[in-house]
């Protein structure tokens, strides 16, 4: 009797380590740990995104201002 178990208590240690490692990965990736860098890198890009939007409104405003004076100068002329 003391063989048998002897003899499967190896393999029931590698099935119970892999089940725990399994269970382990399934909860980490369920639950994953804060990144210490993410409020820096949320912050940079939240920055990113405040000057891209500057330029595009820049750049519209350029595009009306141009479309005023144009319209300035066909009103001046008629």
């Amino acid at each position: 009797m003391r063989d048998i178990v002897l003899a499967l208590a190896a393999p029931l240690l590698i099935c119970a380590g892999g089940i725990y490692a399994a269970c382990d990965g399934w909860w980490r990736r369920r639950h994953p740990a804060p990144d210490p860098r993410s409020h820096a890198g949320r912050r940079i890009v939240a920055e990113r995104a405040v000057a891209d939007a500057e330029a595009i409104v820049a750049d519209r405003y350029a595009i009306l201002a141009e479309a005023e004076r144009g319209a300035a100068r066909l009103g001046g002329q008629q």
